[in-house]
């Protein structure tokens, strides 16, 4: 498995869609972010949920993998990249 996290970490979207991606997985509401007790407790709960834990993993998986690729790697042409073109 071979992906430039690199690269894609310069993308801020890739954040966005990756914070996404994971709170909807695992079933996070807005209101858990008004305080810092109630998120640890979400966390500890997905910690001790083995499907909220397995639908957080899937949906990284396929949020990560190159679709113009076979598998999860990235293509030559984007592991050679160095910086987002502009």
């Amino acid at each position: 498995m071979h992906i430039n996290w690199l690269l894609r970490a310069q993308n801020p979207y890739f954040w966005i869609g990756l914070f996404a991606v994971i709170f909807t997985a695992i079933g996070i509401s807005p209101e858990i972010f008004t305080s810092w007790n109630i998120l640890w407790e979400q966390v500890k709960e997905l910690l001790m949920n083995p499907f909220k834990l397995g639908c957080a993993i899937v949906a990284l998986i396929g949020y990560v993998s190159d679709p113009t690729s076979k598998g999860i790697s990235d293509t030559e042409r984007v592991m050679a990249c160095k910086k987002l073109q502009e």
